[in-house]
């Protein structure tokens, strides 16, 4: 779903590459997190991939396994973390709302706790917010978006810190309004709230971590014409033909040898 490849098992360990590919590819993990990143960077450099059967034989702990379900956590983590930025809007804006609501429920602990305490509801709530937008902060470039995408370190929290304000600002402006013209102060909070959850997510994904347009995919085809996806693409192999462009690229396996059409548009 998040790479738009049909695979039946990533953690299959069994990777072959191309050296000009898997030298292309900065890794990061070091355990079994690297099966769902470096899926999801060879989806990204839009390579046709092919499956091939193997045979297992799973070893147990007592002759050296070393998987375990904090590993399994961190593939999850993993998916999110190499894949989301490149998501559809939808989707992202899906994430960013597991995003906002636990910095929301951070800035409502923090005050409540800061008021328990006897600290002035001038002060509780100014550092209730701060906390909260940092947190959000924190977990959007944890899950969701990546750092410096436009900006260096500096300018990027400086960004960030202006789109929160405007943030707060219009919250504080929605809330008036509403709660001048009649509306209950619960609901008044809850649609202010809500906009605000658009807005934050608009400003975050635009202005503060802006990430770069998306590429078009290209499809790999068979000599049936047919893509990876087993929807038809062209059977011309002309660039430009029918609004497609077209190579092809030598394909081997074993002993067998030949060529795939890969077309795009």
């Amino acid at each position: 779903m998040f790479t738009d490849l049909n695979l039946t098992d990533m953690e299959t360990c069994y990777k072959v590459f191309r050296r000009d590919v898997i030298q292309s590819i900065e890794i990061k993990e070091n355990r079994f997190g690297f099966e769902p990143e470096v899926v999801a960077k060879v989806a990204q450099q839009h390579l046709r991939i092919y499956e091939m059967g193997i045979s297992y034989s799973g070893r147990t702990y007592a002759e050296g396994k070393k998987i375990n379900w904090r590993d399994g956590v961190r593939a999850l983590y993993c998916i999110l973390r190499y894949n989301a930025y490149q998501l559809p809007l939808p989707m992202q804006f899906l994430i960013y709302l597991v995003i906002g609501g636990t910095a929301a429920v951070i800035n409502l602990v923090c005050f409540l706790g800061f008021m328990a305490a006897g600290v002035a509801l001038s002060v509780s709530a100014p550092i209730a917010f701060i906390v909260a937008a940092a947190t959000n902060y924190f977990l959007c470039v944890t899950l969701l978006f990546h750092r410096k995408a436009r900006w260096n370190a500096v300018v990027e929290i400086l960004v960030y810190g202006v789109v929160v304000v405007v943030g707060g600002a219009i919250d504080l402006g929605n809330t008036s309004m509403l709660y001048v013209v009649g509306t209950s102060p619960w609901l008044a909070k809850s649609t202010a709230s809500l906009v605000g959850l658009v807005l934050n997510f608009v400003g975050r994904r635009f202005w503060v971590f802006p990430e770069k347009g998306a590429r078009s995919r290209p499809v790999g085809t068979g000599s049936n014409g047919r893509d990876r996806r087993g929807l038809r693409g062209p059977l011309s192999g002309r660039c430009g033909a029918s609004g497609w462009s077209c190579d092809c690229v030598p394909m081997c396996s074993g002993a067998r040898c030949g060529s795939m059409r890969r077309c795009w548009r």
